[in-house]
């Protein structure tokens, strides 16, 4: 057997034949403006945090409340969507989950208390769980790695303007609460591409790649997907140190106004944004695995500029790492399917965005914990460990899959 037959998103990614092809493509179309929307708290949060502690008195601490309270929503949310999809149906589950998160943007608006705010948060994080895991499992059963990157990139775009609105407003004396009131506006725009498009969800055939790794009768080891819960959770707290505490880093440790601060970090989720646009243009012609392993040196080596600060060039590392992240998510995505077989991956992506809720609120709680006693300067150190941590893990993931599926090869 080739090296195309035994992988076939290696390759190039055939269209799968559909019965009607354009309701299935108003659906993908869906889901992208959905994480447009999903991206912009992302965003938000991390350059309105010096505004949300100073009005409420809180310490640096207190962000990794605030994104406790969405971890708890988030987690549980995703855990349960791969049984929710499976009893209303992807596209109800998505217009369900819209509305909740509408509803927790609402209560952070008019919150007058912090305690208030962290409520909000939680609610936010029901409805949040739920549109990435479902659209996750549903892009990476139904379609190829160059979708599976858009749908990232769709998701940078959102957080790539989040910190530009929040900042541009902030910077004019307006509130930290404007910018999520935009928010609400944008999710009611989601809502109404997701109500045309819900007949595309539950009529797409799965991927021919699936398809294939459906076809094997080879069963994944026990602890595949363990370690692959421990990559979701490594990476998205590195993805999440950077983008939160970045602003206060570079304002508070490096001197910047916030203007150019923040646009700074607009560049790091601007990186991933570009980054995925190029995996979904390419990304079907690249070799998964050798891609990931390539940008992760990229990441590492952009971990290390930002901790030494070599000629002052440390803050350039955003825009570094943006680019080098941008694969890595969509890539491990896109490979759950066949590491873990078409059966399984519905719900594996539920857990493994609960996983990933896990590190949303460790490693910025653990950074905020450092911060209070030795300051934001803490950031760079703990995500370059993080980076080598994650490293080590895709390695055992790989080998683990790898290792697995050779019987299939002839």
């Amino acid at each position: 057997m080739t090296e195309a037959e035994a992988d076939p998103t290696s390759a190039t990614e055939p269209t799968p034949p559909v019965t009607d092809p354009r309701s299935v493509r108003l659906a993908l179309i869906a889901t992208f403006t959905a994480f447009i929307v999903l991206g912009l708290p992302e965003g938000i949060i991390g350059t309105a945090w010096p505004s949300v502690r100073d009005e409420f008195s809180r310490a640096e601490s207190g962000l990794a409340v605030i994104l406790g309270g969405f971890t708890v929503g988030y987690t549980v949310s995703s855990a349960a969507s791969g049984h929710l999809t499976e009893r209303l149906g992807t596209a109800r589950v998505l217009r369900i989950a819209i509305a909740v998160s509408a509803l927790g943007v609402t209560g952070l608006i008019a919150a007058p208390s912090f305690e208030t705010m962290v409520a909000a948060y939680v609610v936010m994080g029901l409805g949040n769980g739920t549109i990435d895991s479902v659209s996750n499992a549903w892009t990476a059963l139904t379609h190829g790695a160059r979708a599976m990157g858009l749908l990232h990139a769709a998701f940078g775009v959102g957080a790539t303007a989040g910190p530009l609105l929040s900042a541009g407003l902030i910077s004019a004396g307006i509130s930290w609460r404007w910018p999520f009131a935009i928010l609400i506006g944008g999710q009611a725009v989601a809502l109404s591409v997701m109500w045309s498009a819900r007949g595309g969800f539950d009529d797409a055939p799965r991927h021919p790649a699936v398809e294939a790794r459906a076809s094997s009768a080879v069963s994944p080891p026990r602890h595949l997907l363990p370690l692959m819960l421990a990559w979701f959770t490594v990476y998205v707290g590195v993805e999440v140190a950077l983008g939160q505490w970045g602003f206060t880093l570079l304002t508070e440790e490096h001197g910047m106004a916030d203007g150019l601060a923040g646009i700074l970090v607009a560049s790091f989720w601007g990186g991933l944004t570009v980054g995925r646009l190029g995996l979904g243009a390419v990304g079907h012609l690249l070799p998964p695995e050798r891609l990931m392993y390539a940008v992760m040196v990229l990441a590492i080596a952009a971990a290390a500029l930002l901790w030494l600060d070599a000629f002052g060039l440390g803050p350039a590392a955003l825009p570094i790492a943006g680019l080098a992240f941008a694969p890595m998510f969509p890539l491990m995505m896109n490979r759950t399917p066949v590491y873990l077989g078409p059966d399984r991956a519905s719900r594996a992506v539920g857990y493994q965005l609960a996983a990933s809720s896990l590190g949303f609120v460790t490693t910025p709680l653990l950074i905020g914990l450092l911060a209070d006693q030795h300051g934001v300067g803490v950031t760079p150190p703990v995500v370059f460990g993080a980076m080598i941590a994650l490293m080590a893990l895709w390695t055992a993931v790989f080998r683990t899959a790898e290792h697995a599926l050779r019987p299939t090869e002839s």
